[in-house]
């Protein structure tokens, strides 16, 4: 048995009543299209998107609800499932029969998608979500259950007017399965990293230096290449199932003009014979105005479910950035506090004693 695991969970300051650890995956439709966000970018002088133009590059999502106690992804419940536009109500709701409303019907097509030979149901996005009257930011919600456990999966598809320029690190996964997958298994022994810093939607394609980092003792560190554990292809990152221990992740430092720009990633293992269970003091990962969430983390044997004792944990806070939150402990987590950073992701990492 290796002697540190890890596990990610992820704190909100909203209300969306999540019971499993919930994800939303995404997976290009031309496998030449990994690379791009999903960020739409509307040029009000040529009156059209620039960038990420679904027409022409059309891409899935699809739910990856993560369940503790079966070590791995699980395929949602098909009866009651919708997928939502916007908000969740019966007017986002985007599916009515099982089909596609009609107002939908240039935006969206249901469909499915296999990874890990599991099939899952997928939203395939082949419309432009952004127009000329409507540079707002979009979201797109899954929701369904499995054994009974509700859960709501999201996706931001931030969209803004391409006044000046933004930069962003967009970073895509492609397994040894296929595109999309960020989930080491019997079927999937490695995955690739995909990093793209983006100018205003656009890849920069040139004079940039990419430098990839994991989290140390509580500071970003970087890598160095071992064979079957990390290795290089040009800026991308393959990450194999014994650099993983759990869900661990992953920071890409990208250096451009004198600045320096971040995307965060995270890749699961399913290997491991054992797992740690967060012991949140509430089920949802949604934080309430007003509440307080604390943890009490435990070794979870995944073949008998006892609990392994002689075990340690350290708790590290980082932003969507993948900033490490210097005031932010694990008896602190209110609601104020996660609001203040947009979001807390938090990684506990439990060591033999």
């Amino acid at each position: 048995m290796s002697s540190t695991f890890t596990a990610i969970d992820h704190l909100y300051a909203f209300e969306d009543g999540d019971v499993l650890t919930p994800a939303m995956g995404v997976s290009w439709v031309k496998p030449e299209d990994v690379g791009y966000g999903l960020q739409q970018y509307w040029n009000p002088t040529i009156n059209a998107v620039i960038e990420t133009d679904f027409k022409q590059h059309p891409v899935f999502l699809f739910p990856q609800p993560y369940s503790s106690k079966m070590g791995s992804i699980v395929v949602p419940e098909s009866e009651g499932q919708q997928w939502y536009y916007g908000n969740i109500s019966d007017e986002g709701g985007i599916l009515q029969n099982g089909k596609v409303k009609e107002k939908f019907v240039e935006l969206f097509e249901v469909t499915t998608i296999e990874l890990n030979k599991k099939v899952f149901p997928a939203l395939k996005i082949k419309g432009n979500l952004a127009t000329a009257a409507d540079h707002t930011d979009k979201y797109i919600y899954y929701k369904s259950s499995w054994q009974g456990k509700q859960f709501t999966c999201q996706q931001l598809i931030p969209i803004m007017e391409a006044v000046g320029e933004s930069y962003k690190v967009n970073i895509s996964y492609v397994g040894q399965d296929g595109s999309g997958d960020n989930v080491l298994s019997n079927d999937n022994d490695w995955c690739k990293l995909v990093p793209t810093l983006q100018r205003s939607g656009d890849p920069v394609k040139s004079d940039a230096t990419y430098k990839w980092q994991r989290i140390v003792n509580n500071v970003w560190q970087d890598i160095t290449a071992v064979a079957k554990v990390y290795e290089f292809e040009g800026n991308n990152l393959k990450v194999y199932n014994a650099a993983v221990e759990g869900v661990e992740v992953f920071r890409c430092e990208v250096t451009y003009s004198g600045k320096k720009y971040y995307g965060v990633a995270e890749v699961t293992d399913e290997h491991d014979p054992y797992y740690i269970i967060h012991g949140r003091s509430q089920a949802s990962n949604a934080v309430a105005v007003g509440s307080t969430v604390t943890y009490n983390p435990r070794v979870i044997e995944r073949a008998t479910g006892n609990v392994v004792t002689g075990f340690t944990f350290h708790f590290t806070f980082t932003n969507e950035q993948g900033e490490v939150l210097k005031d932010v402990t694990e008896r602190n987590l209110t609601y104020d506090v996660i609001s203040k950073y947009g979001g807390i992701a938090v990684r506990i990492e439990a060591k033999k004693s």
